[in-house]
């Protein structure tokens, strides 16, 4: 009798040390997905981290959602990059949600209103995201060359929330409307970027005087 029990108890805690042993690896592979996305993360400017936030944010906390409730099963060694991680981050979140305190709610809503013809931009359905986008460009190429740095700033808001929209609904989106969305996202940021450049070259200029 005493036996079998014996078996029994070595049996489950052969069960239990795998289960154990499969949870940390499962871990470890969460760890180098994040350590991947916060290197790709880490080379972009801030410019582009501030238009995409909320698609940066949702990223982050998906990304992080094991490994906050389960860091204890980390070794030191990765529980000490994880905690790195999580600093970069908060840095990052401090810098850019600290900006878009400066954006007035009403203003804002005007804003997205004119540039994808909603105020509820995470409700777009996925057939008529490709329009938001489209309309989000129109407008941004039309008004660009008169708007201010603040006026940018509400601009890359409203396209980082359809980036996030986006990233929400990708595996709804036809094949055409992700090439025809990615090419205007790519667009936008070369107009951003032109922008950034005109600006730093008149500073210089003004600098020389």
């Amino acid at each position: 009798m005493k036996r079998p029990l014996k078996w029994m108890l070595t049996a489950v805690l052969a069960v239990m040390t795998v289960g154990m042993a499969q949870a940390q690896a499962q871990l470890e592979r969460d760890l180098t997905d994040l350590r991947a996305w916060m290197q790709q993360r880490s080379t972009q400017a801030d410019s582009t981290l501030a238009a995409e936030w909320p698609t940066v944010k949702k990223e982050f906390k998906e990304l992080t959602y094991s490994l906050d409730s389960n860091s204890k099963k980390l070794s030191e060694k990765s529980r000490n990059e994880y905690n790195g991680y999580k600093r970069e981050y908060e840095a990052w979140e401090e810098r850019h949600e600290g900006e878009l305190v400066n954006l007035d709610g009403r203003e804002l809503e005007r804003w997205e209103r004119e540039m994808t013809g909603t105020t509820n931009i995470s409700k777009i359905k996925p057939v008529h995201l490709r329009d938001a986008f489209n309309r989000a460009l129109e407008h941004t190429r039309g008004y660009r060359q008169d708007w201010s740095v603040q006026d940018w700033a509400y601009a890359e808001f409203v396209v980082g929330e359809l980036n996030s929209r986006k990233a929400e609904v990708l595996d709804l989106l036809s094949t055409g409307d992700k090439i025809k969305i990615a090419a205007l996202q790519v667009e936008f940021t070369t107009l951003q970027k032109s922008r950034q450049a005109k600006d730093a070259y008149d500073e210089r200029k003004k600098e020389r005087r």
